[in-house]
């Protein structure tokens, strides 16, 4: 399947190739992309990304998209060799968007801002407990550390970190609705 710009997509049949081709084992496997996971938010944890996470998951797709039309030898090789154009390539697009525009915007001390603040707090209120401190607890560290505190929070409430990060990803949409709405 191909988009409008000629790119390949994940399809479901691909990702289960792909972990097909991590392992033919499907526990063997899982775990080991969990772990091809981790090594590569790491990798780019270390070289102060932006957003590592979005990276590694770039790279998986890349890999994915390959690793059937292709043999692989040494995957892991081949997984941080990926990495390293997935990160070449962020970092030109990092210069590419410094600009003077966004150097004034950022100067400037909007009002807007406190009312938000506002309305994050009153939604805040709205969650249940557990949510709102697994929400900021997840959010509370940056860099390395937040990817050990992410695995640390996965593995107390027994889940694998990609539904983890799912189920962050559902509480931070309802958040922002409420936040949108709050702020009419």
């Amino acid at each position: 399947m191909s988009d409008s710009k000629g790119k390949k997509e994940i399809t479901r049949e691909r990702f289960a190739g792909f972990l097909e081709w991590l392992s033919p084992d499907s526990n063997t496997a899982g775990e080991e992309y969990e772990r091809l996971r981790f090594r590569l938010c790491t990798f780019f944890a270390q070289r102060q990304c932006g957003f590592p996470d979005e990276l590694a998951d770039e790279t998986i797709n890349r890999v994915i998209l390959k690793s059937s039309a292709e043999t692989i030898e040494n995957k892991v090789a081949y997984f941080y060799g990926v990495a390293k154009n997935v990160y070449r390539e962020s970092l030109r697009k990092e210069r590419t968007h410094l600009d003077i525009d966004e150097i004034d915007i950022a100067a400037k001390t909007p009002e807007e801002p406190s009312f938000s603040r506002e309305c994050l707090d009153k939604c805040l209120e709205q969650l249940s407990p557990e949510t709102r401190s697994l929400l900021l607890d997840y959010f509370s560290e940056a860099k390395l550390a937040k990817i050990e505190l992410h695995r640390r929070l996965s593995e107390s409430l027994d889940m694998t970190q990609t539904a983890l990060r799912m189920r962050i990803m559902r509480s931070k949409q309802k958040l922002k609705i409420c936040v949108q709405e709050c702020m009419g």
